[in-house]
Order: C-alpha cells, then sequence, then structure tokens
C-alpha cells in the first residue's frame, strides 16, 4: 500500500509540474501590476500568478502558525487550571 502511495504522489508531482510548464509556455503575455500606490514592472502572466501563490501560502502559513500558538497558550492555562483543580480536590478529600 506505501508503495502505491508513494507512486500516485510521484505522478501527481510530475502531472503538476507539466500542467505548470505548460501553463508557463501558453501564458508568454507581458502585464504589469498596479497596486493602488505602486505599479509593478511587467511580467509574464505565469510569474504573477506563481508568486501570488507563493504569498499566499506563505500568508497561510503565518496565519496558521500564529493560530497554533494561541491555542498551545490556552491547553497550558487549561492544564494548569486542571492541575490547581486537581490539587483542591485531592485537599478537599483528605481535609
Amino acid at each position: 500500500m506505501g508503495l502505491l502511495k508513494k507512486i500516485l504522489f510521484v505522478l501527481f508531482l510530475l502531472a503538476l509540474v507539466v500542467f505548470g510548464a505548460v501553463f508557463a509556455i501558453e501564458n508568454d503575455a507581458r502585464v504589469p501590476l498596479d497596486l493602488l500606490i505602486v505599479e509593478l514592472p511587467e511580467l509574464r502572466v505565469s510569474v504573477w500568478l506563481v508568486l501570488s501563490f507563493i504569498v499566499g501560502g506563505i500568508a497561510g502559513l503565518v496565519v496558521c502558525g500564529l493560530k497554533l500558538l494561541q491555542l498551545q497558550a490556552q491547553y497550558q492555562g487549561v492544564c494548569r487550571k486542571l492541575a490547581k483543580s486537581e490539587k483542591e480536590l485531592t485537599q478537599l478529600k483528605t481535609g
């Protein structure tokens, strides 16, 4: 099963690379990107698209990382409260 999964993954990556190459070859028009306050130089459409995917991926990783840190802090707070409650419970049982 593991070998089949690896083969399918490699085939998927190969198809993705072929699709990307065909996309880059077919979309060779050069366009500028106007961001209201700054106009970026003319680059191929495929370059702008790849850059947008990269920026989006990085932004997604940053947002997920921040959320993970927040959840970790909440988890540690809950663990401290649980330990405190268990300590109080044992004191009430023995006292």
